[in-house]
């Protein structure tokens, strides 16, 4: 008697599609079907059409100007700078956070309060800034030096590391509970100091997931907008120049170009940190 194996192939990648259609319908609606019309708002193809379409105007308009230009770059560097010094507070959290967990003493009231910002809009995170470090916040009280400092450069990157506190923490623990601690252990028991394992076993494992995860949290930077809208008195970032094209005067096609820039910022992050982050792996394992 003859016992025939299972058939494979397309049923299962059928029922696979029928399973996932619900969440692509999902993703054409709410994410495909807005980016197509917002880039042809920016190309002058709206309806009605504008500027007679198609054309670039709108995107040299906005890259021929200094106030577009000083909010990109201040975005890049406020949403590079916060998650790259966030990402080295992190590594040692984590790495510590792997380690409780593996004996069963992880905290949870500890675990709660690193992962509060993730549940407070950005708005909420500025009038903290505010409270702390605005022109009557409490260390503004204490020292005048910091008085106002909420609304310059170091304190608008203060408030967005706060914002990619949880956004850089849950990622890495994840992949520093992935580590085997058994190759710490034997390269300790070789002599190794603990700056030498960590430099050449444990960075070098965790660095993958420390690029990817640097990428998707500056591409959520990039897109932040309650906490500039609250501290806007000096910097200003991108998401608002996009605000205020489309509230004062609903300038749609300058709104959308500005838009599309942002957005396509936030993808090369995130298209950055995976390539960089693929590539180290295969480095480190081969």
């Amino acid at each position: 008697m003859t016992v025939r194996a299972p058939a494979r192939g397309r049923p299962a990648t059928a029922t696979a599609w029928l399973a996932a259609l619900p969440a692509l319908i999902v993703i054409c609606l709410f994410s495909v079907y807005p980016v197509m019309v917002m880039v042809a708002n920016s190309l002058g193809l709206g309806a009605p059409p504008a500027d007679g379409g198609p054309t670039l105007e709108h995107y040299v308009r906005a890259f021929g100007s200094a106030s577009v230009r000083d909010a990109l770059l201040d975005s890049a560097l406020i949403a590079g700078g916060a998650v790259l010094l966030m990402l080295v507070v992190a590594v040692p959290v984590v790495l510590r956070q792997a380690d409780d967990d593996r004996l069963g003493r992880g905290g949870g009231a500890t675990d709660a309060l690193l992962t509060l910002p993730i549940a407070l809009p950005g708005i909420i995170i500025g009038f903290f800034a505010i409270v702390l470090t605005g022109r009557t916040g409490l260390f503004g009280l204490a020292w005048e030096g910091f008085s106002g400092l909420a609304y310059t450069f170091p304190g608008l990157l203060v408030a967005y590391m706060y914002f990619c506190l949880p956004r850089v923490l849950g990622p890495l623990r994840g992949a520093a509970a992935t580590l085997d601690p058994a190759l710490t252990e034997s390269a300790r028991t070789l002599g190794a100091s603990r700056p030498r394992v960590f430099t050449t076993v444990t960075l070098p494992l965790l660095l993958p997931a420390i690029i990817e995860t640097g990428g998707t949290a500056i591409a959520v930077a990039l897109g932040g907008y309650g906490t500039v809208a609250t501290l806007s008195e000096g910097v200003r970032l991108l998401p608002l120049n996009v605000a205020n094209e489309l509230t004062t005067g609903y300038r749609l096609a300058a709104s959308s170009t500005l838009a599309v820039i942002l957005a396509a910022m936030a993808v090369l992050a995130l298209v950055l940190g995976r390539v960089l982050s693929a590539l180290v792996r295969r480095a480190v394992t081969a």
